[in-house]
């Protein structure tokens, strides 16, 4: 019995100029939801149902089809994660308009301690998928 996860809502974005339809082939869909996730090529490649092998991943990775259907999800988690992070930052400043209210010398280091977190995590998250996007282009 093959495993297909089942696949992500499908990431139309409103307003987008460009929405592709799912992938007729379910293996090659499943394959682009795996890394649209953020699954390494050999492991969307065995969650898509095919047999391990080497190189194959990237080989479908590289498909024209495929490529465009994982960058469409990579560009709707993208989009939905700076929807995320801009509240995530909405409410760390809001924590942040409230520590001086506060008046605890500790509470307002805290919160500038963690708003510089979030910036640095942020950073290394988008530095994360640009290598993922880059390895994918390449074919590794």
């Amino acid at each position: 019995m093959q495993f297909f996860p089942p696949p992500l809502v499908n990431p139309i974005i409103s307003g987008s100029k460009h929405s592709m339809p799912i992938l007729q082939n379910p293996r090659q869909e499943a394959f682009a939801q795996a890394r649209a996730r953020g699954a390494l090529l050999d492991d969307a490649y065995e969650i898509a149902g095919f047999a391990p092998a080497q190189r194959h991943a990237s080989r479908l990775a590289r498909q024209p089809e495929v490529a465009e259907r994982i960058g469409e999800l990579l560009e709707a988690r993208t989009e939905a994660g700076a929807a995320d992070a801009r509240t995530v930052i909405g409410a760390l400043l809001r924590l942040a308009d409230a520590g001086p209210a506060v008046a605890n010398p500790a509470a307002i280091h805290e919160t500038r301690l963690v708003l510089l977190d979030a910036c640095r995590l942020m950073g290394e998250i988008e530095k994360a998928r640009e290598h993922d996007r880059r390895r994918v282009l390449s074919g590794e």
